[in-house]
C-alpha cells in the first residue's frame, strides 16, 4: 500500500505525483500521558524508483513524521500500518492523495 499525492519541497516547488509509503508505525506514550500513533513516511518520485534495490528518497520536512492520537484496546486498530494510511489521508499535507 502506498500513497500518491504532490509532494512540497524545499523552496516552494512540487513534484506532482509522487510516491509515499509508511516505513514505520508505533503507538507511544511518554510520561504516562495519553497514547499516540507516530507514523514515519519515505517519499519517492515514483513507484519504479521504491522497487529499486537501493531506491533514493526525496527530502521533504513536511511529509516525514506525523503524529496522532490513539486509544489503545480498539481492536478494529489492530494493524498499525493500515490505520496510518487512514489517518495520513485526513492530513491536510496528502489533499488530493490516492491509493497505491
Amino acid at each position: 500500500m502506498a500513497l500518491q499525492v504532490n509532494i512540497p519541497l524545499q523552496g516552494g516547488i512540487t513534484h506532482n505525483n509522487g510516491y509515499v509509503r509508511v516505513t514505520d508505525a508505533r503507538v507511544c506514550r511518554k510520561d504516562n500521558a495519553d497514547w499516540f500513533l507516530m507514523v514515519e513516511v519515505s517519499v519517492y518520485k515514483d513507484a519504479d524508483e521504491r522497487a529499486k534495490a537501493a531506491p533514493q528518497t526525496i527530502p521533504c520536512p513536511s511529509m516525514d513524521r506525523f503524529k496522532y492520537d490513539y486509544s489503545v484496546g480498539d481492536e478494529s486498530d489492530s494493524n498499525l500500518v493500515a490505520l496510518s494510511y487512514v489517518k495520513l489521508k485526513t492530513n491536510s499535507v496528502f489533499d488530493g492523495a490516492s491509493d497505491v
